[in-house]
């Protein structure tokens, strides 16, 4: 499980590399700025390195999930603990675009969900079971409320 240190987590240390085709719907210093609220909320030291997201297209992230977790699907995010050399989100703009039409929000609205999503993951949340799920949920949807407010 990943350990965040929030005051000495600072937007040097979380890294945005955008390698699909899409344009991001916000910049990349308002994504590093949420993502240093919600990890404030977490309430966690983060000790293990930086933190970098990757934004993919489907055929990428389908990719990395048909490699890593055998599911041979794209997916929204996907999160990888390398321990004492840091962490990194894999998300799919496409996915982000799709489902905000599905789902009647924006984008930016998918994207910070994966990205609260993919973090508390890291954090050992899981959504394996029912009972995981909500409790995961539940935090997700207090980490979003207080990071969108």
């Amino acid at each position: 499980m990943a350990e965040f240190n929030t005051p000495r987590t600072k937007q040097e240390n979380i890294s945005i590399n955008n390698r699909s085709r899409a344009r991001l719907p916000f910049s990349q210093d308002r994504i590093k700025r949420d993502i240093l609220r919600a990890l404030k909320l977490l309430k966690k030291p983060r000790s293990r390195g930086p933190l970098g997201v990757v934004f993919l297209n489907d055929k990428e992230i389908r990719e990395l999930n048909r490699k890593y977790l055998n599911h041979d699907r794209p997916t929204d995010v996907l999160a990888f603990d390398y321990r004492a050399l840091g962490s990194e989100l894999a998300i799919s703009l496409d996915t982000a675009e799709r489902n905000a039409k599905i789902y009647n929000t924006s984008p930016k609205e998918e994207i910070m969900l994966y990205i609260i999503h993919g973090i508390l993951h890291l954090y050992g949340y899981n959504d394996a079971t029912a009972k995981a799920r909500k409790r995961m949920f539940k935090k997700q949807s207090a980490i979003i409320k207080a990071v969108s407010g």
